[in-house]
C-alpha cells in the first residue's frame, strides 16, 4: 500500500483538532461506562453461569478498548509533538504527521511466525496494524457490544428484583410477626424461608442473564417461596390470635387470683372481728390458695414465652376451673365466719321486734316479761356474745310474748 499523500499545514491542524475532539468523546464514553452502577456491580459481584461467561468476554473487550484508546492517544501525542516543532512545518514533518494520522500507525497485535513457516530472509514475527480511523471504528463497534451487555444485564436485574422485592417485603413483615409472637415453630419456619430467599437473591446478583433466560427455574422457585410465606403467615396469624386470646384470658384469670387473695385476706379480718364479738371455740380453717394459684398463673406465662400454645390453652382452662373452685371455697369460709356476726344481728333484730310487740300490748315492762328481755339483751350485747345462750334466752322471751298475745285474744 502506497503511503497517503501528505496533508497541508492547515489540513494537519484541522485533522489534529478533529481527532483530539474524537479522543475526548471516546474517553468520556469509556469513563461514563465504567462509572455506571450496573458496570460497577458486574465488577464487584461474584458472578456465575451465563452472566459470568459473557462478562469475562465483555470485560476483556473493555480492557482492550482502553488499550486501543491509549495507543490512539499515543499516536496523537507523537503527531502533536512533530507539529509543535515549527510554526511552519517542513515537508518531511507533514509527511510524518500524515503517516501517523492517515496510515497504519497503531499495532493491534504481534504474532510470532512458527519456525516451520519461516524463510531465511522472512520476519520472525508479524504485526497487525490499523489506521486511527479503522481503530476508532473498531472501538465504536466493541463499545456498543459492551454497552449493550451492561444494559441487558441491568434490565435483567431490574426484572428480577421487581419480582423478588415484594416477596422480600412480605418476608420482612412475617419475620416481625414471628418475633412478636415468639413461637419457636413459626420462628424456625421463617428462618428457613429467609435462608432460601437469601440464596435465591444471591443468585440474582450472580447470574441475572441465566435467571431471565427461557426455561429458567427462577419464577417457580420464587413462587414457591412466596407460597410458603403465605402458609407460615397463616400459621403466624393463628398463633397471634391465640396470643391475643391468651392475653384476654389471663387478664380474667389474674383478676380471679386477686379476688381470691382479697377474700382470703377478708377471712382473717372477719375472724378477728368474730373472735372479738362472738364467743366461739373454733372457727373454720382459713383457705390459703392464692399464692399457689398465682404461681400456676406465672407458669402459663412461661409456656407463652416458649410458644407452647396448645398446652397453654389446656393449662389455662384447667387453671380457670381451679380458680372458680378456689374462689367459691374462700367465699364459703368467709360466709361461715361473717354468718356468726349476721346471726347476732338477726337475734338482736328479733329481740327488738318482740319488744315492740310487747309494748303494743302494754306489757313491755311487766314482770316476768321484762326480766326475760333483759336476760336476752344482756347476752346479745355482751362481748364476746354467747350465741347459743342468747338464742335460748330470746326463745324464752319470744314464747312469753306470744303466750301473752294469745291470752289477750
Amino acid at each position: 500500500m502506497s503511503p497517503p499523500a501528505p496533508l497541508t499545514r492547515d489540513n494537519v491542524d484541522a485533522e489534529l483538532a478533529r481527532l483530539d475532539a474524537d479522543a475526548g468523546r471516546v474517553s468520556d464514553a469509556l469513563v461514563e461506562l465504567t462509572e455506571y452502577n450496573s458496570y460497577k456491580l458486574l465488577e464487584s459481584a461474584p458472578l456465575s453461569g451465563t452472566t459470568a461467561q459473557r462478562w469475562q468476554r465483555v470485560s476483556a473487550k473493555i480492557a482492550a478498548l482502553w488499550d486501543d484508546y491509549t495507543a490512539y492517544q499515543d499516536v496523537l501525542n507523537r503527531a502533536r509533538e512533530i507539529r509543535g516543532r515549527r510554526v511552519k512545518p517542513r515537508p518531511e514533518d507533514l509527511a510524518a504527521i500524515t503517516k501517523l494520522l492517515r496510515g497504519p500507525s497503531i499495532t493491534l497485535s504481534t504474532k510470532s511466525v512458527a519456525l516451520s513457516e519461516r524463510t531465511l530472509l522472512g520476519p520472525s514475527a508479524i504485526s497487525e496494524t490499523a489506521t486511527l480511523a479503522q481503530t476508532l471504528h473498531r472501538m465504536d463497534t466493541e463499545y456498543q457490544l459492551a454497552a449493550d451487555f451492561v444494559a441487558q444485564t441491568e434490565e435483567a436485574w431490574n426484572r428480577l428484583f421487581a419480582a423478588a422485592d415484594p416477596v422480600q417485603e412480605r418476608l420482612k413483615r412475617l419475620g416481625a410477626t414471628a418475633r412478636d409472637i415468639g413461637d419457636r415453630s413459626v420462628g424456625t419456619a421463617v428462618a428457613g424461608l429467609i435462608d432460601g430467599y437469601a440464596a435465591l437473591r444471591r443468585e440474582i446478583f450472580a447470574d441475572p442473564l441465566g435467571l431471565t433466560a427461557p426455561g429458567s427455574a427462577f419464577p417457580g422457585r420464587l413462587a414457591e417461596i412466596d407460597r410458603q410465606i403465605g402458609v407460615v403467615a397463616e400459621a403466624a396469624a393463628h398463633q397471634a390470635d391465640l396470643r391475643a386470646d391468651y392475653e384476654r384470658g389471663t387478664e380474667h384469670l389474674r383478676q380471679l387470683v386477686e379476688r381470691i387473695d382479697q377474700v382470703e385476706a377478708g377471712q382473717r379480718s372477719v375472724a378477728r372481728t368474730v373472735r372479738d364479738k362472738i364467743l366461739i371455740e373454733k372457727l373454720p380453717a382459713f383457705t390459703t390458695q392464692a399464692p399457689a394459684l398465682r404461681a400456676r398463673l406465672g407458669a402459663l406465662d412461661a409456656l407463652r414465652d416458649q410458644g407452647q400454645w396448645a398446652r397453654l390453652a389446656s393449662e389455662a382452662a384447667i387453671l380457670g376451673d381451679a380458680l372458680d373452685a378456689a374462689l367459691a371455697e374462700a367465699a364459703r369460709v368467709e360466709k361461715l365466719m361473717s354468718g356468726l356476726l349476721e346471726r347476732r344481728e338477726e337475734l338482736r333484730g328479733r329481740l327488738q321486734a318482740y319488744r315492740v310487740r310487747a309494748a303494743r300490748m302494754g306489757a313491755a315492762e311487766s314482770q316476768p316479761l321484762e326480766a326475760y328481755y333483759q336476760a336476752a339483751r344482756e347476752l346479745l350485747w355482751t362481748r364476746p356474745c354467747d350465741l347459743a345462750a342468747a338464742t335460748r334466752a330470746l326463745s324464752v322471751y319470744q314464747k312469753a310474748v306470744l303466750a301473752l298475745d294469745q291470752g289477750r285474744s
